[in-house]
């Protein structure tokens, strides 16, 4: 052994020491539109040397027991959901965290969601024959059955596993997207509505991936909504607007939020690639409120 490998081996553990571990709070599963079960998202965590991860499926909470079950004690698993919301006439997305699953009306609304999800899979799938593209219907319904919460990604995955694409982009470009405003429309809850719901359910609110466009009066009227974070890190910005993102989020009194938004095994979107530090995290759960009584909203 070299003379010198002991003394590297320790500036080597001092630097592993000296790195903050990361906090991924934006990762989907195979219970929407993921690519990873619940249990390899836990398995990446720990051999990544994550702090904690959120799942955060869209408008399901199916993916929590068996996450929870695999997270183990060598990473910290956070229950969330991205919930499809509309805001000022556009849709946006909502993250909730540290919610629970038994809240009656929030389990409702993510339930109708669902519904409609599948409503508008179905009608892709038509849309599809309609044009010549016919998808082996025990395909269709292997994939029905393996999620809950439904969406485009999976009739391109479809469409991939079918062979009538080489590739997601083609799939999407090619077939989903050219579709898209003939199939039935997104139903989307009111996002004073999700925000309201994931606070009865005790819960932590933070708006996704938020539009570099909109003004700073969208998000003032927003946190009068309740909104208790901005995601300030994600996979669409770049990297120096964190730095913006946390001094706005300071100013208006946010506080922050961060992830991969990881599908699957793609590079740039793969888990940890993007988070916030255990400190924001920290500072995120004081938004947490005690969970009331649903009043049959």
């Amino acid at each position: 052994m070299p003379r010198q490998a002991p003394f590297t081996w320790l500036c080597g553990q001092w630097a592993e020491l000296a790195r903050p571990r990361v906090v991924d709070l934006h990762i989907h599963t195979t219970a929407s539109d993921g690519e990873y079960t619940p249990s390899q998202v836990m398995a990446h965590a720990r051999r990544l040397g994550l702090a904690a991860v959120a799942i955060t499926d869209h408008d399901t909470l199916a993916g929590w027991v068996e996450a929870q079950q695999a997270a183990g004690d060598a990473v910290t698993w956070i229950p969330g959901v991205e919930i499809s919301t509309v805001f000022e006439q556009r849709e946006v997305h909502l993250l909730g965290y540290f919610l629970r699953d038994d809240h009656p009306g929030l389990n409702t609304a993510l339930a109708r969601l669902q519904q409609s999800r599948r409503e508008r899979f179905y009608d892709w799938i038509h849309q599809l024959a309609h044009n010549g593209i016919r998808l082996p219907e025990d395909r269709v319904q292997q994939l029905v059955r393996s999620s809950t919460s439904l969406g485009r990604r999976h009739v391109a995955q479809l469409l991939l596993r079918c062979g009538k694409a080489r590739s997601y982009a083609e799939a999407f470009h090619r077939y989903v997207q050219p579709l898209a405003k003939q199939v039935l429309p997104k139903t989307l809850l009111p996002i004073e509505k999700a925000i309201a719901l994931v606070h009865e359910a005790g819960g932590v609110t933070s708006l996704a991936h938020p539009p570099a466009d909109w003004p700073e009066e969208s998000f003032l009227r927003l946190r009068a909504c309740g909104l208790d974070a901005i995601e300030a890190v994600y996979p669409r910005g770049r990297r120096s607007s964190s730095v913006s993102w946390r001094l706005l989020a300071s100013q208006w009194g946010f506080a922050v939020t961060g992830g991969s938004d990881c599908h699957g095994p793609a590079s740039q979107r793969s888990i940890g690639s993007y988070g916030i530090h255990p400190a924001e995290l920290v500072a995120l759960r004081r938004y947490q409120r005690k969970p009331t009584a649903c009043t049959g909203r």
